[in-house]
């Protein structure tokens, strides 16, 4: 393990190949223009957004570990756009506005091309989609909804496939069918985040790395303090992910669950042995996800969610190792390739997911100072939000009343969540509910009605499930 959390596979084959500036701490007191806190996608995105529509503005990022070291650069790497996510977005604003936030989603897939291209980013953007799957039969009754619904929409980017269809496109015979996703594409997130610190730094943005923030004052202006120094900024931004929950405004507005992730070595010969080399990456319809994609360097990489659940905000305690066993991690891909199960594993980690009660994230401004914004709860599906909340955090820097600062993801923060330790307690037993429906999901039985009674409890998603 390096730094603060553990590394990814995928990172530590970025900073291998990064040839960008080391490692900048802050060292004095510094007085910029806006403050960034958090070198993740959301606020690399925010301050290339800023520095778009104004060149002149001085941005300094500060990040305690490195940049891509949270679940930027862990996460699965589906760029995923977000009409699933349209029903839930309707419920909050109205179909004008959720078409907007659709919309933008496609742009930001493109944004991740074009700006992958423009600048040298080996960001190996795959074509070969994402597909919605599912794993027994009680899973697998959205499709039919979701498709009569993005019809309405005249959104007409996914596709229905069967048994048959799903297992060409998988190479999976676990998957009973699906729904691909035209629009979707792979990316290697550990390059692209790597990529937008480069960029940002040519950009002129000032990213001080291994500066941790200890205190935000919510002051006119606002401050953050490092053990190296204050910095004061007009604006700060908050760009922390799971790590939010650290701010005690953003505590009771969502949750964080970890998920589990391996890649195993090169496997060329495997792969092309059994038929799965660019193939389709999936997830499944399991609430406690389940996900399988190759990639460009002829690996397998997977993920389940459903691991460790933190007490408050004591995330790094549950950042240092998977909550599952290798044997554990190794049933969950010989479930769907077993031929896969027993090859030689790169390496396992875990991330932190952060999720608010509707599976929307949230963007808007502390109560507490106004002059502090953020931006979270992307509930497991952040590669293509935070670009679409970069623009978002964007205006609400520059006080802008837009289409931007009137999205419906900009909301009021909620009480979704308890206080500890009811949350705690609360999150063990709605996990436990949750896995129980699964099991019984697959066996074809139903849960007992104290389980349907806690499962009204848990978090949405960012698709049904």
């Amino acid at each position: 393990m390096e730094g603060i959390v553990m590394q990814s596979v995928w990172l530590k084959q970025a900073l291998k190949a990064d040839g960008g500036p080391g490692i900048t701490p802050l060292d004095g007191d510094l007085k910029v223009d806006v403050a960034i806190v958090g070198g993740g996608f959301t606020g690399l995105w925010t301050a290339l957004e800023l520095k778009s529509r104004d060149t002149s503005l001085d941005v300094a990022i500060i990040e305690r570990d490195i940049c891509g070291s949270g679940g930027s650069g862990a996460n699965a790497g589906h760029a995923l756009p977000m009409w699933l996510q349209l029903p839930l977005l309707e419920q909050v604003s109205d179909t004008e506005s959720a078409m907007n936030i659709g919309n933008a989603a496609l742009k930001a897939i493109d944004d991740i091309r074009s700006v992958s291209a423009e600048h040298g980013i080996d960001s190996q953007i795959s074509e070969t989609n994402t597909i919605w799957a599912a794993t027994c039969e009680k899973q697998s009754g959205h499709w039919d909804e979701m498709l009569r619904l993005m019809e309405g929409f005249q959104v007409h980017g996914y596709r229905y496939l069967d048994k048959d269809a799903v297992r060409n496109a998988t190479g999976s015979d676990a998957l009973v069918g699906g729904l691909i996703d035209d629009s979707s594409v792979l990316i290697h997130p550990g390059h692209l985040v790597r990529g937008l610190r480069r960029v940002a730094l040519a950009k002129g943005v000032r990213i001080f790395e291994k500066t941790e923030m200890t205190k935000l004052g919510r002051t006119s202006p606002p401050t953050v303090t490092t053990p190296q120094g204050t910095v004061t900024a007009r604006k700060v931004v908050l760009g922390l992910y799971g790590w939010s929950l650290s701010i005690p405004e953003l505590r009771s507005s969502a949750m964080v669950m970890f998920t589990d992730a391996a890649m195993t070595k090169p496997i060329p010969d495997k792969l092309d042995e059994l038929g799965l080399r660019g193939v389709s990456g999936f997830t499944d319809s399991r609430v406690f996800i389940e996900a399988c994609r190759p990639t460009a360097d002829d690996r397998m990489f997977w993920t389940k969610s459903g691991g460790w659940l933190p007490y408050g905000d004591r995330l790094d305690r549950c950042s240092r190792q998977p909550f599952r066993t290798e044997s554990e991690l190794r049933d969950v891909i010989g479930g769907y390739h077993p031929a896969l199960r027993d090859v030689e594993i790169e390496g396992a980690w875990c991330g932190p997911i952060d999720r608010t009660m509707n599976g929307l994230p949230i963007f808007g401004r502390l109560p507490t100072c106004r002059d502090i914004v953020f931006g979270y709860g992307y509930s497991g599906a952040g590669v293509v939000p935070s670009r679409v909340g970069s623009h978002i955090l964007a205006s609400l820097v520059q006080d802008k009343d837009d289409v931007w600062t009137r999205s419906p993801l900009v909301s009021p923060l909620s009480r979704s969540f308890p206080p500890e330790p009811m949350r705690w307690i609360g999150g063990q037993i709605v996990k436990a509910a949750i896995s129980r429906k699964d099991r019984y999901d697959h066996a074809g039985k139903e849960v007992g009605p104290i389980t349907k009674f806690w499962l009204q409890f848990k978090p949405a998603s960012y698709k049904p499930s």
